[in-house]
């Protein structure tokens, strides 16, 4: 049952996003714990976080925000600077320089664009 109480509400949603982001994170600790995983699966595991970032920047780059359609075209400064920072982050193997490069070439479009 819901309190009423708008603070209590709050705090009790943001206790269940702590749990729930904590014990998923938890959760393959404790039930790997001790366990030889196959290098395959390893291996595997390791694109894990290359996925989740494509996955949240590919559509920052492609969609427009405010009509949720696709925008790819010269007009699109996210994507021209995107595809200008990972030419440059194939080059130049060091990722704060790469966020510098990219977020600079972003403001600098912006700016003068």
């Amino acid at each position: 049952m819901l309190s009423s109480n708008p603070l209590e509400y709050i705090y009790m949603v943001i206790i269940g996003m702590a749990a729930v982001t904590y014990f998923s994170r938890e959760l393959p600790f404790v039930i790997l714990k001790g366990k030889k995983l196959k290098p395959a699966i390893v291996e595997w595991m390791g694109y894990i976080p290359i996925a989740v970032l494509a996955a949240l920047l590919i559509p920052a780059l492609i969609v427009d925000g405010e009509n949720n359609k696709l925008f790819i075209s010269l007009d699109n400064l996210f994507l021209i600077s995107g595809v200008f920072t990972f030419l440059f982050g194939i080059f130049i193997k060091n990722l704060f320089a790469v966020i510098i490069f990219g977020v600079t070439l972003l403001a600098l479009l912006r700016y003068f664009v």
